[in-house]
């Protein structure tokens, strides 16, 4: 849907939409206005705020909301900002795209003004441009693919907000964890979820030196959220000190994983 237009016969219809029926893409791509206006995006900001806090707290719909990264104006200080505006709004899911040049599309246009450089290959993804180098660009897209398995998946509910706890900008924060992963771990394609965990055990613990306490509830509670057994193998050796839970999951249609873990569920502990 376009964020910025919401007619009250519209909102009403949003409202009768039972949990877990309804998925509501938003384009946003960015809150830049200088730079909205440049790639002829007409939107009004305050009209997105208005409407996405009207889908969380008055609907059940499941949103999806995008950024852009490397569009021409933007540099990396900008769209920390605009990904900070859209966290505070939570929706379900930020997808963190990177710029890409279709052939015959208008965004050529600015190639020239702005030193636009994609890759030759598909996607042909921007590798740089004038305010964003090719380190920028390799930073958010790392960025982009960890916070998909991090925070979109929807396995990591309740630990992923330790990575920003206490922080000023969640994207700040967050850009923290991918350089260390990266540096530490590099592997960024399949990784199993038991390693993932360890990843961000590690990380809480030794970076941002949350007590282990702090992090078992959450990790396991997250970890069973998805209908696992167990624990995740980073856990195991505090198991005694965790209380086991059970959760009240309704029946969801099948293929809707990833957004049922996103949905808040009644938790019991024995």
């Amino acid at each position: 849907m376009i964020p910025d237009r919401m007619p009250e016969r519209l909102a009403s219809k949003l409202r009768e939409f039972p949990r877990g029926s309804l998925q509501l893409e938003l384009g946003i791509q960015t809150f830049n206005e200088e730079v909205a206006d440049r790639i002829q995006r007409i939107q009004q900001n305050d009209r997105i705020e208005t409407n996405m806090r009207f889908l969380r707290e008055e609907t059940e719909a499941y949103i999806h909301a995008d950024l852009i990264a490397g569009l021409p104006g933007e540099d990396m200080q900008s769209f920390a900002k605009g990904f900070d505006r859209l966290a505070a709004l939570s929706p379900h899911e930020i997808q963190v795209g990177v710029l890409k040049r279709l052939r015959g599309t208008p965004i050529a246009r600015h190639d020239e003004e702005w030193a636009m450089i994609y890759s030759p290959e598909p996607p042909y993804n921007l590798i740089e441009n004038r305010l964003m180098s090719p380190g920028d660009m390799a930073r958010i897209d790392a960025f982009a693919q960890l916070w998909d398995k991090i925070c979109n998946s929807g396995n990591f509910i309740e630990t992923a907000p330790l990575l920003w706890l206490n922080e000023e900008s969640v994207f700040d924060a967050f850009m923290r964890w991918s350089d260390w992963y990266v540096q530490q771990v590099g592997q960024r394609h399949s990784i199993p979820l038991d390693d993932l965990c360890s990843a961000v055990f590690t990380y809480l613990t030794t970076e941002r030196r949350v007590g282990v306490n702090a992090i078992c509830g959450p990790m396991l509670r997250d970890y069973q959220r998805g209908r696992r057994r167990g624990a995740p193998g980073c856990l195991r050796p505090h198991l005694a000190e965790i209380p086991r839970y059970q959760f009240d999951i309704p029946h969801l249609p099948q293929g809707l994983k990833r957004q049922t873990r996103h949905l808040t569920f009644c938790a019991t502990s024995n």
